[in-house]
């Protein structure tokens, strides 16, 4: 009796290949037939002119947080924003040289780097599960198509949140915290995988946070000036409490009646959901990072039509799955629960 070796990787059969395919092509069809229309309204990336105005209000010498005359105009929509822009003032400093090149040429670079990321990570998400990933990008292709048109600094962290988990994955925890500082000063939403990295004790990752966290401060404060984050706190505190959106958990109870001062509790309940999952899933860091994925997208104050996009970011650990053991009890479940998962035998 002989015995039997390592058994075979198991092969997609060929219905189950027809069906990724099917599923594929219609999750790209549907997109692709969701800009056709989308973009009868023209080709005009709205957030990247709002960044651009800021770069222009700072190379001009003018107040990053109000308009002065002579400033590119931009919309404000009182009470939801009263400011022409709710960004922290690193993104602004950033297009400072954007604003600079001729013929508004920045705003399409801009944009063209933006559906880069957005485009990149939905074909690896559907290359590596092509199912999950179907069913995925069917259900946000809405977010995603407007997403893609309006060039917002989403497509950034959506890129950037998958190459954190990419990094962490793989040991290395100083590089994922340096990024993951620097996508926390252009847009406050990630700053939730902080708290991810402090329960999962990722030491070395919080260290990285501090050191990218340093290097993007002295950068903003060079670039912007201290008066424009002082400045930038009070737009927090606004946005926070009158300028909660429509989509937001706070606007979604109000429209269904709920008092203003109940419905404006809901975000402070998410986050609070938010964190005590976090602290349970904290030994199984790549369900807390799914936590952490859920609760940045549903307890943002400002919620628009293209931002649950980067709910896209919580397919990471299944098409990124782990390598490495990266220290401590959780870093071992995180590695050997990845390795299972790739090594795991086909079921006879």
């Amino acid at each position: 009796m002989t015995s039997q070796g390592p058994a075979a990787p198991r092969t997609p059969s060929r219905w189950r290949r027809r069906l990724e395919v099917a599923l594929v092509a219609l999750a790209l069809g549907t997109v692709a037939a969701l800009l056709v229309v989308y973009f009868r309204r023209g080709f005009v990336p709205g957030d990247a002119y709002t960044y651009l105005a800021a770069g222009e209000r700072l190379n001009a010498g003018h107040q990053l947080y109000a308009l002065s005359p002579g400033d590119r105009p931009v919309g404000l929509k009182p009470p939801y924003w009263t400011v022409p822009l709710l960004s922290p003032p690193l993104i602004g400093v950033l297009w400072r040289p954007l604003a600079l090149l001729p013929l508004e040429l920045g705003v399409y670079l801009w944009w063209a780097a933006m559906i880069s990321s957005i485009v990149g990570v939905v074909l690896v998400t559907l290359r590596r599960r092509p199912i999950a990933g179907s069913m995925a990008v069917l259900a946000l292709s809405i977010p995603i198509t407007y997403e893609i048109g309006v060039g917002n600094v989403n497509g950034l962290l959506l890129a950037g949140l998958v190459c954190v988990w990419w990094l962490v994955a793989r040991g290395r925890e100083v590089a994922a915290g340096a990024l993951l500082a620097i996508l926390v000063a252009v847009k406050l939403m990630p700053a939730v995988f902080v708290v991810w990295l402090l329960v999962s004790r990722r030491w070395m990752a919080l260290v990285g946070v501090a050191l990218g966290g340093l290097a993007c401060a002295i950068v903003s404060l060079a670039g912007a000036g201290f008066d424009a984050h002082l400045r930038y706190l009070a737009v927090i505190g606004q946005t926070m409490t009158g300028g909660t959106s429509d989509l937001s958990l706070a606007g979604l109870g109000r429209s269904l009646g709920l008092p203003q001062a109940v419905a404006a509790t809901l975000p402070a309940l998410g986050a609070i959901f938010g964190l005590v999952g976090l602290f349970v899933f904290r030994g199984r860091p790549a369900v807390g990072f799914v936590v952490a994925v859920v609760a940045m997208v549903s307890v943002s104050p400002v919620m628009n039509i293209n931002t649950p996009t980067l709910l896209l970011a919580a397919l990471a650990p299944a098409i990124l799955p782990a390598r490495v053991a990266t220290g401590g009890e959780a870093g071992d479940q995180f590695a050997s629960s990845g390795r299972a998962a790739e090594a795991r035998p086909a079921a006879r």
